[in-house]
């Protein structure tokens, strides 16, 4: 896309690096802001924004928005960019969370959690007797907040205060969530207790895995490299609710010169146009962030040939932006440490909320 961009603009050249991934990426990011060395243009997560806004250093873009991208673009991703009513970035590579299936061993998709957990049992299996599992039926990845947010949110929970500068991990909801999550691989045995997120994305490719939750970015790779059929569906009831996350990246423009910022702003819409908007969508799974694209023949098309392409899309409706902090990145780390010792290690799930929460708050204070 920067080829593409570089080649049709005469007098900006655009130089893109890579950083490696998000994570990798935003510990770059934090020491390039520490030495007053920040890139002109950067993909963000979502969540990751608030310390660079906090800090003076990432501007507001509202002046630059036109009336049509401004109704173009999902309202649901531009609450993801905003704060305290100000427009901080563009949604770019935007996900939600929905359910992968291996449509050659699974018939019938469940459609709630209790559901999968029964039917699980069928799918977890010790093929040659060793006394060890060789299939399951799920993973969880322990990624941090955004896998489990759906449920937190269907018991009712949240993961700040009310004022939003403490965390509240010892809530009935975060319990249930992470109890039901341990009980998973502990109680009903139908994921594996000490997969790390590599080893469970390589049983999913070779059919050792039979479903799990997965970013809709992951759909093209997933179509094109799998050796059995994959179907996607919504995320399953919990509670008798539905959510999912809306996730993803947004084009952030820290140039300060008024030429390039004015530059940067160009290549960052020019991203987002309806053309490439629709490529991202085919090429990737990336959410369309414009309902003209959603509306246009080529993805119509396009999701009559491919329909797992369609579930992210109506996902949407049921779709949240991650709560967001100065520290979220900080937050993130320690949560997932403490789902890895609770899933991987057997931690008792109370113990590990109570020293997690006191460990994230006595940081913030």
């Amino acid at each position: 896309m920067v080829d593409e961009y570089n080649n049709l603009h005469i007098g900006v050249k655009v130089n893109a690096v890579f950083q490696g991934l998000y994570e990798e990426m935003e510990t770059k990011l934090l020491a390039a802001a520490v030495v007053g060395q920040l890139p002109d243009v950067v993909q963000e997560k979502f969540e990751y924004m608030d310390l660079y806004i906090e800090e003076g250093l990432l501007p507001p873009i509202d002046d630059f928005i036109t009336e049509y991208d401004s109704k173009d673009i999902f309202p649901q991703m531009w609450e993801a960019v905003s704060r305290s009513g100000r427009i901080y970035g563009i949604p770019f590579a935007v996900n939600t969370l929905i359910f992968f299936y291996n449509a050659d061993a699974i018939q019938e998709l469940p459609s709630s959690w209790e559901e999968i957990t029964e039917i699980g049992k069928k799918y977890t299996a010790d093929d040659n007797g060793d006394g060890k599992m060789d299939r399951y039926a799920l993973v969880f990845w322990q990624s941090g907040f955004h896998m489990y947010a759906p449920f937190l949110w269907s018991y009712g929970g949240r993961l700040f205060s009310n004022d939003g500068k403490k965390v509240v991990l010892t809530s009935d909801a975060m319990i249930k969530t992470v109890t039901m999550m341990r009980e998973l691989a502990y109680k009903h045995e139908i994921m594996p207790k000490n997969w790390t997120d590599f080893e469970g994305a390589q049983a999913f490719l070779t059919g050792k895995l039979t479903m799990g939750p997965f970013i809709s970015g992951g759909l093209a790779y997933f179509e094109e490299n799998l050796p059995w059929k994959l179907k996607v569906a919504p995320m399953p009831l919990i509670n008798g609710k539905r959510y999912s996350v809306l996730t993803g990246l947004a084009l952030i423009n820290f140039s300060k010169n008024k030429k390039k910022r004015r530059a940067a702003n160009d290549f960052i819409l020019w991203l987002v146009n309806k053309e490439n908007t629709i490529k991202l969508f085919e090429r990737v799974g990336y959410l369309p962030v414009r309902k003209s694209a959603v509306g246009s023949l080529e993805i119509k098309s396009f999701l009559r040939e491919r329909p797992n392409f369609e579930v992210p899309i109506k996902e949407l409706a049921h779709s949240r932006a991650l709560p967001h902090h100065r520290e979220f990145f900080k937050i993130n780390q320690l949560l997932q440490d403490m789902l890895e010792r609770i899933i991987l290690e057997g931690s008792d799930p109370l113990l590990e909320l109570q020293k997690t929460e006191k460990a994230i708050n006595s940081a913030l204070e």
